[in-house]
């Protein structure tokens, strides 16, 4: 679906500014321009990219389970695609870094076990960054499947729509429970709103009924998104300490609506989303976007801490990191594109078939 492919490719895009960019504020705070100065803060937001491809995996992957979820090989069709789709370029790259020394054995078996978003539980300590996320989406492909098998569709929405509702509280409770409880960015049901917001998606363009009814859901999503954020953002004096707690738990909320508004909007309107300028560069991105997710941070730590003399420039700070964030992202775009010709390429060859709704087909 070319615009889901634009919004795959909008999602690394975003991450790749944050990692890319986003720490290099000294060099940008060196610039008269006030304008200048923001972007690193600006770029930060870009975190949120994961949650964008949280929501693209909930919606296609719930349809995904729909559409086949009478099938006699459901559960081992689904996990046998996911497989040979995730777990051939991970060890590839799980070995590429022990290998190098980046991180070591104690590590390397927590992510071969995708514990890499919760490495405490076996005495080890996060130690590559893209591997938290690929491991939650890992823990969602475990139960999802046998949600969506076992329960009827009404529930599984009253279910979505409680787990949506839920989180920020949960995350909330969190915050002001035991210290060692407190993550609520790593684990996977402190973002498992984003999950159910795609899969909300999926199940309400599969409906006769209320198909029809979305064409102005975007539009609204998107202004309540935006209205959100902007409160969020300039009203920083309602955030007193005793507030800080709610500000966190809440702060991922204005995202969720946004980002459900964007995958809705190039569902619904492809032509829209495929015809902008930047469309082919980010299908581009979305066909290369494992791969890149994956090797994208150690190319830029690298570039960053052993290459300085390649991209510093005492004289013109701002040029030496946007010279650095280049030569990164070209040799972390060349390797993705490398990987997904051969050895994504040889495995996704391998994947059975399934079948697709004819009114919403999917692709994963």
């Amino acid at each position: 679906m070319p615009g889901l492919d634009v919004v795959r490719g909008l999602a690394i895009l975003l991450v790749l500014l944050d990692h890319g960019l986003s720490l290099d504020a000294p060099a940008f705070n060196s610039s008269p321009s006030w304008l200048v100065r923001e972007i690193p803060q600006v770029l930060h937001y870009g975190l949120f990219g994961v949650h964008l491809f949280f929501i693209l995996s909930g919606f296609l992957i719930t349809g995904i389970l729909l559409d086949t979820r009478e099938d006699q090989d459901y559960f081992r069709n689904f996990y046998l695609r996911r497989v040979l789709r995730i777990v051939p370029a991970y060890v590839l790259m799980i070995a590429a870094l022990k290998l190098t020394g980046h991180i070591d054995w104690r590590f390397a078996l927590v992510a071969l076990l995708y514990f890499a978003n919760m490495p405490a539980l076996l005495g080890s300590t996060p130690q590559y960054g893209p591997f938290w996320s690929l491991c939650v989406e890992e823990q969602f492909y475990l139960v999802w499947p046998l949600v969506v098998r076992r329960l009827a569709q009404r529930t599984i929405v009253w279910l979505s729509g409680a787990m949506i509702v839920l989180t920020p509280f949960l995350r909330l409770a969190l915050l002001q429970g035991p210290h060692a409880l407190r993550d609520i960015y790593y684990k996977t049901w402190v973002v498992s709103d984003f999950f159910a917001a795609g899969a909300l998606l999926a199940i309400a363009l599969r409906s006769p009924a209320l198909r029809p009814k979305l064409q102005r859901a975007p539009v609204m999503l998107l202004a309540a998104g935006a209205i959100s954020l902007t409160l969020f953002q300039t009203l920083p004096a309602v955030w007193s300490p005793s507030h800080t707690n709610f500000q966190r738990a809440f702060q991922p909320e204005p995202y969720l609506l946004l980002f459900s508004g964007i995958v809705l909007l190039a569902v619904l309107h492809p032509r829209m989303a495929s015809s902008t300028l930047l469309a082919r560069p980010l299908v581009f991105l979305a066909y290369i976007s494992y791969g890149l997710y994956l090797v994208h941070p150690v190319i830029m730590d690298d570039l960053s801490n052993h290459w300085v003399a390649i991209w510093r420039y005492s004289d013109h700070p701002i040029a030496g990191v946007l010279v650095r964030f280049c030569l990164s992202v070209s040799l972390s775009v060349a390797i993705a594109w490398i990987s997904r010709s051969t050895v994504e390429k040889f495995f996704l060859n391998l994947k059975p078939k399934h079948r697709h709704s004819k009114s919403t087909p999917q692709r994963a």
